[in-house]
């Protein structure tokens, strides 16, 4: 991949490309390979970065945690627009899969079970000894996750925008293979501002592993910052993939 072949997935994309040049485009993608796997991948990332990432104050903080992945390969935002700088993004990250060395793949890659680690939860305590809090709790800390579900769902009726409630119920549900309930909970709270939020983003993080997408799961350890208590494991799980 080279900088002429991005320009060439964002006319693409944008729907810019005259009709010869369309038909040369398509045609290219079924004749090779790697130009076609790459294409896949930036569109990927692109439209992962365009649903992530709704405002520019979001987009800028992402940039600051990029630059810390690799100044090298890091490409500038412009003045050209919202759109733009998110193709530029993605082409960032792009370059840090396929040749940034930080993201390079191996045969060998880490296992969920290798990073998946439990809170034990304490509903009880703040539930004013709730009878079906501390069923939740029980399930939970046993690792009986379809069952922590199923409580953490009648506590969620009462209370639905508990982000500590919420984040239970996605890593329960990773357990139990309901990957799409997971995330729709992990990003609710990973949305939020509550002490939970990085927590959310890494068992997330952890889901998209145990899934094997490892892609994605690269894009979702990035958005951790610094300052968060799971940003080293995201680090040493980034390393491996």
């Amino acid at each position: 991949m080279n900088e002429l072949d991005l320009e060439l997935y964002e006319a693409y994309l944008d729907n810019t490309l005259d009709s010869e040049a369309k038909i040369a485009f398509e045609a290219r993608l079924l004749d090779d390979t790697s130009f076609k796997e790459s294409f896949e991948a930036y569109k990927e990332t692109s439209v992962y970065l365009s649903e992530k990432f709704s405002d520019q104050e979001e987009l800028n903080a992402f940039e600051n945690n990029l630059k810390n992945l690799s100044e090298e390969h890091f490409t500038k935002k412009t003045s050209s627009g919202y759109k733009t700088e998110i193709w530029k993004y993605a082409a960032a990250i792009v370059l840090l899969i396929t040749i940034g060395g930080y993201f390079l793949m191996d045969n060998d890659q880490p296992r969920y079970n290798d990073f998946a680690t439990y809170p034990t939860i304490s509903l009880v305590q703040r539930s004013s000894g709730d009878p079906m809090a501390k069923k939740a709790e029980n399930a939970f800390n046993n690792k009986s996750f379809k069952e922590a579900t199923a409580y953490l769902n009648e506590l969620l009726n009462i209370d639905p925008k508990n982000q500590e409630l919420l984040l239970y119920r996605g890593i329960a549900q990773i357990e139990t293979g309901a990957y799409q309930n997971a995330y729709k909970d992990l990003d609710e709270v990973a949305s939020g501002s509550s002490v939970y939020k990085n927590e959310a983003i890494w068992q997330k993080a952890l889901g998209l592993l145990k899934q094997k997408n490892y892609n994605k799961c690269k894009l979702v350890l990035v958005e951790i910052p610094p300052s968060a208590d799971e940003y080293n494991k995201a680090q040493a799980l980034l390393k491996k993939l």
